[in-house]
């Protein structure tokens, strides 16, 4: 267990639960990003007894201070809470693990609840910084909704949208979002957009929400979601573009979904592995390297010795196994050689 360097660590103890802002600050480019030099002991809502620390560090993320060489190359991995390691020690999560395995530097941008299109933006604008020569992007597949979240977590974000012509374009975050009552005004009506676009199409989230009958996994409820995975394709040619023009490797790594363990859909109209298929199926198209994380972590997992926590977020184990499969997949690739 990682212990408090300081006595900030020592006296600020905090509840992680779903949603949580405590660890993010209004970004101009990216609507949140983490706070620099935060330090806590934190629990967690699905293991109270046992917690754990956060540190950022000067750049906001859970990370030590990068500090590089001239020429010195690096192992980056970006993604979601699952990336930021939700529940577990900071030298337990798979990036750890996985420079452990290298010997390479291997850093974390990860931060919870990122959608796609911040991952590409923070690319974008924060990679050059970290000379990256691999790029790691964890994606859990249920979480691609989150292009079309504008507001999350109390905060508002850059989207990408299609203009009248269908051109991909950018719709920066307001100045005023810096204020917390200008962010709330803004994503009530963003939050209301969203709600009746999801109305016209019979779904309903907000009151009658099941995780085992989530609209994301219906057959019929897929033309819904048509313009997302639209989205979705082209966000990906743009963090592919940039990787090939910088000389970047670039490397998806897909999660298990939380529905799948030990769970049978209740329909034969229902498919766990719906957007799984169809962010892979894109993947594909764009030529873009992945590894899919699912029959290793079904395989691995046991009621004894899970590889998530209830939440569906993957615990220690689970980061082994995250860590062990990209070793293999790098080294298959030969991208690393130890």
């Amino acid at each position: 267990m990682n212990e408090p360097t300081s006595g900030m660590a020592k006296k600020s103890k905090i509840q992680l639960t779903t949603g949580d802002t405590a660890f993010y600050r209004f970004d101009a480019q990216l609507g949140f990003w983490g706070v620099p030099n935060l330090e806590r002991e934190v629990t967690y809502d699905v293991r109270p007894n046992e917690p754990f620390y956060v540190r950022h560090n000067s750049d906001g993320n859970r990370d030590a201070e990068v500090i590089l060489g001239p020429s010195e190359k690096t192992i980056l991995c970006i993604g979601g809470s699952h990336t930021w390691g939700g529940g577990v020690q900071q030298d337990s999560r798979y990036s750890e693990v996985l420079a452990k395995r290298t010997g390479r530097r291997v850093l974390n941008l990860g931060h919870c609840s990122l959608g796609l299109d911040q991952v590409c933006l923070a690319l974008l604008q924060k990679a050059a910084k970290y000379n990256p020569e691999i790029i790691i992007v964890e994606q859990y597949p249920w979480a691609v909704h989150r292009v079309m979240n504008t507001f999350v977590n109390g905060f508002v974000r850059s989207y990408f949208y299609f203009n009248s012509q269908e051109e991909l374009k950018l719709q920066k975050v307001s100045r005023l979002a810096k204020y917390r009552w200008c962010r709330r005004l803004i994503g009530t009506y963003y939050a209301f957009r969203k709600e009746f676009q999801e109305f016209r199409s019979g779904i309903d989230l907000k009151n009658h929400y099941n995780p085992l009958t989530d609209p994301i996994f219906l057959y019929w409820k897929t033309r819904h979601y048509d313009r997302m995975y639209l989205l979705l394709d082209h966000i990906l040619r743009v963090i592919r573009d940039y990787c090939n023009q910088h000389g970047i490797k670039l490397l998806f790594g897909l999660g298990a979904i939380q529905q799948q363990f030990g769970r049978k859909p209740l329909s034969g109209l229902l498919d766990y592995d719906l957007p799984r298929k169809r962010f892979t199926a894109l993947l594909e198209k764009h030529r873009i390297s992945y590894v899919d994380m699912t029959a290793a972590m079904l395989e691995s997992h046991t009621p004894q010795a899970p590889v998530i926590f209830p939440d569906g977020h993957i615990n220690t184990k689970g980061h082994g196994v995250f860590a062990d499969i990209l070793f293999s997949e790098l080294q298959s690739r030969g991208w690393v050689t130890k």
